[in-house]
């Protein structure tokens, strides 16, 4: 009889009728000192790991598994009750029973509220808290680390989750330069901004200024001239350049430009005088311009005066400059003179 029962212990059925029959002959087997003795078997644990006769399941013969589990981050795989196939660990709260076993690495065991029940919940005997920052977290006690990220304390250990999952699918493929920004109705999750929006926005709220340009370097023969400006695309302070030229230089033997003209109409200053021809320009010693121009030039004042431009404008010239490699185009600013005028400050 007790072979009998050992089979039974092992693989158990459900059958009431079985576990009379061995009542009759035992008396209460969970409880009588000779089944303890021989099987070395405690009550309370041959319920809790082969189930009682309402809560008892039979293992196949021959193993047959599904697909191998695709468990969740952090979730373990192990043998099921049967010792047959893979399954993912069961969790704090999830569902579990004799064959879904509860994940061992975390302390955890199938909690039954009866005995005769077939299914259980995972729950650690005597759960540890979570120590997070400055405070101490009970063991399944939920809780943020900030407005974007939601955790869970776990037997000691504690895992979490993005409340803002959006900041983790990144924007598609046209979104030129994306980037997280802050939401400016208080709002918790970022947005993802691209750079067409983040200089539309700029444009919108942009007070331009720019500042008047500096005199020409130079007073005769090829400068520069500079000024500081936002007027661009990214609304940022910066430095601009353009060539100037307010005069040619004179070559040996030639008077200055401007020089023994006399007075023209009333002014001490000849403004819009032009060359005799188009002329190249050179920058930078090794670049020219490709086309040849025809500026306008100011002369020279009388009574100590200085003749300046008075109303000028940009405009783009392309020079090809040369260098050890080769030949190449570039395109520069040219300060073009329109007016020019005397004046004391010089």
């Amino acid at each position: 009889m007790y072979e009998h029962l050992y089979e039974y212990l092992l693989c158990p059925v459900s059958s009431d009728d079985v576990k009379s029959q061995y009542e009759v002959v035992l008396g209460d087997w969970s409880s009588n000192p000779q089944v303890k003795s021989i099987y070395n078997y405690e009550p309370d644990s041959a319920i809790q790991m082969l189930g009682s006769p309402g809560r008892t399941f039979r293992c196949p013969e021959q193993c047959s598994c599904p697909e191998y589990p695709r468990c969740q981050d952090g979730v373990p795989v192990v043998v099921d009750g049967c010792g047959c196939c893979p399954v993912c660990a069961r969790q704090q709260g999830d569902v579990c029973n004799s064959v879904h076993v509860c994940d061992a690495t975390r302390k955890l065991q199938c909690t039954y509220v009866d005995s005769f029940f077939t299914t259980g919940i995972c729950r650690v005997r005597r759960g540890q808290g979570c120590h997070v920052g400055d405070r101490d977290y009970r063991d399944g006690d939920t809780f943020k680390l900030d407005c974007r990220t939601q955790c869970t304390c776990q037997n000691g250990t504690y895992g979490c989750v993005s409340l803002c999952p959006q900041e983790s699918v990144h924007p598609s493929a046209e979104c030129h330069r994306p980037r997280l920004v802050e939401v400016q109705n208080g709002g918790c999750c970022r947005e993802w901004m691209c750079e067409s929006t983040l200089l539309e926005d700029r444009r919108k709220h942009c007070q331009t200024y720019t500042g008047d340009w500096t005199p020409c370097s130079t007073t005769c023969g090829m400068g520069v001239s500079s000024r500081i400006s936002n007027a661009n695309p990214e609304c940022q302070l910066k430095n601009e350049t353009r060539l100037c030229m307010l005069r040619p230089c004179p070559k040996p033997g030639e008077e200055d430009m401007g020089k023994g003209n006399g007075h023209h109409r009333n002014h001490v200053c000849r403004a819009t005088m032009r060359g005799s021809s188009p002329i190249r320009l050179t920058a930078e010693g090794n670049c020219t311009s490709l086309e040849p121009l025809l500026p306008k030039f100011c002369g020279h004042c009388t009574d100590r005066h200085c003749c300046l431009p008075k109303v000028t404008t940009n405009r783009k010239v392309q020079f090809q400059c040369d260098d050890e490699e080769g030949h190449i185009l570039v395109q520069k600013d040219f300060m073009w003179i329109l007016k020019c005028d005397c004046s004391t400050a010089c």
